[in-house]
Formats: structure tokens, C-alpha cells, sequence
């Protein structure tokens, strides 16, 4: 399996992203008397751009990539892990993130997967350049090439690059036969597009993914709802499932146009 996965390790107690391990940094958990966060105002605006931050605390390892836009929206994800060895505890989680700012205070919503659970909130962060304040820990500015290998696969591909290149990208939802736990489509997909079927599945189950074209000239990849690639390239293979959510799987071809049959079995 390719990409960075979440791990989940037989533990004492259950621990979500938004409540770490006690033992964790004081700067994890502001308290009611630390000072307030600056108040937003136009001066304090953040410019448009790519924004990298990283926490590395005894208790919590965790990195944050920010895209703030012109009009002051934001879209990011990230990537944690959590452990406290004293109490056998280490899991790991993904985020995705948007909102939008006003001065230095970005009104967030972020979905967690955590283990094969999947969570909404909503939070205040206060957010600068050089560091962020979350409910859970202050991250700093980081370097974002170093970020950035948090998110991508052992060839250093994220998600997105599966697609960036592609001419063309033709989206279409999944759904099984009442009583079927699988599909069989059949299609064909031009040199340099992407086909990309989107299929419903539960954290904690596999599915089985067979592609066959009559030059053997197709291949797909498997994306996870948070954004981690699975696999690549391949033709056949059973790729189990981390997180619950919409999975992406991509069809493309290796040379030339491809007509291809894909059998998918989710167990």
C-alpha cells in the first residue's frame, strides 16, 4: 500500500484530535488566563498565498498547510499523530479545512478522520504567518517542501497530482444494486483524460478492484476521502480502507485511447 496512512494501535482509552493527552505541551491547550487573541481587523489581514506550520510536542506531531485566497478564504488540510507511551496510546489522524478570515482569526470547519471514525467541528483559530493557535496546540511557520512530504506517497505524489495533468476528468458517483455489495462498469477513456468513480465506503473494510482493457493499456489509482493515495498503476488489487467517506477511483490509460471493463467489490 502506497501513501501515508493513518495507524491505530491497541490502547488504553479512546482519544480524539480535539482533546490530546493531558501530558501534552501547556502551549496545546491555552488556558482561560492566557492572553486573548488580537482582535481581527483590516490591518491584520494575511496575505494571499501558500501558509506551512508545524507542532512537534512530546505528546503530538502534527503539520498544517493553509491556501488563503484573495477574498480571504481558506482551504487546507492536515496531518497528525498522537502517543503517549506511558498509556500504550498511538493513533494518527487526517483534517481537511476551510473557512475564511477576518484580520488574524479564521472561522474554521474541519473534518477529522481519526482511526475509522469521522468527525465535524467547528473552531476559531488565530492565525498569522508565523503561527497558528489551535484548541489543540501552537504551530509555527515551517518550510513547505518539508510539509509537503507529509501528504504524498513513497513517489512523492499527493492526490492531486493524479489529476492535475489530465486534459480532461469525467466524475461520476457509484452506487450498488440493492442487496450487491459490487459493480461492474464498463467504458472507455481517451489518452490523457481520467475517468474517476466515487464509491461510498466505511473505514475498516477492503475493496477488490479488477481492470482489464483489451491492449492492457489501462491502469487506476485509489484515493481515500482525506486525500492519501492507496495505490497506483495497477491493474488488480485489494486496497483496504482507513477512512469512511467518498473513495476516488481513477481510470486512465498508459498509451492511447483504452476500453476497459472495472469490477469492484467493497467487503
Amino acid at each position: 500500500m502506497l501513501g501515508i496512512l493513518p495507524i491505530a494501535i491497541a490502547c488504553t482509552e479512546q482519544l480524539s484530535p480535539t482533546a490530546p493527552v493531558s501530558s501534552a505541551s501547556p502551549a496545546t491547550s491555552p488556558s482561560p488566563s492566557a492572553s486573548p487573541a488580537p482582535s481581527a481587523s483590516p490591518t491584520n489581514a494575511i496575505a494571499p498565498g501558500q501558509y506551512c506550520y508545524r507542532a512537534d510536542l512530546p505528546t503530538l506531531t502534527s503539520v498544517l498547510r493553509l491556501a488563503v485566497a484573495a477574498d480571504q478564504t481558506v482551504t487546507g488540510d492536515s496531518q497528525a499523530t498522537i502517543q503517549n507511551k506511558s498509556e500504550g496510546y498511538y493513533s494518527s489522524y487526517a483534517q481537511k479545512i476551510s473557512g475564511s478570515l477576518a484580520g488574524n482569526q479564521l472561522k474554521a470547519q474541519i473534518r477529522t478522520w481519526i482511526e475509522y471514525d469521522v468527525q465535524d467541528t467547528q473552531e476559531t483559530w488565530s492565525t498569522t504567518p508565523k503561527e497558528v493557535v489551535t484548541r489543540q496546540a501552537k504551530l509555527v511557520a515551517a518550510d513547505c517542501e518539508e510539509v509537503r512530504s507529509r501528504f504524498t506517497n513513497k513517489d512523492g505524489l499527493e492526490a492531486r497530482d493524479l489529476l492535475d495533468a489530465a486534459s480532461a476528468v469525467r466524475t461520476k458517483q457509484v452506487q450498488f444494486e440493492a442487496g450487491r455489495n459490487g459493480t461492474v462498469i464498463n467504458h472507455a477513456v481517451i489518452r490523457g483524460e481520467r475517468d474517476v468513480y466515487l464509491l461510498k465506503a466505511q473505514g475498516g473494510q477492503q475493496m477488490k478492484i479488477v481492470l482489464v482493457s483489451t491492449e492492457q493499456n489501462a491502469t487506476f489509482d485509489v484515493v481515500s476521502p482525506s486525500g492519501y493515495i492507496l495505490t497506483t498503476g495497477a491493474q488488480s488489487e485489494t486496497v483496504p480502507l482507513p477512512h469512511t467517506g467518498d473513495y476516488q477511483v481513477i481510470v486512465g490509460s498508459t498509451r492511447g485511447n483504452a476500453t476497459y471493463e472495472l469490477q469492484i467489490t467493497i467487503q
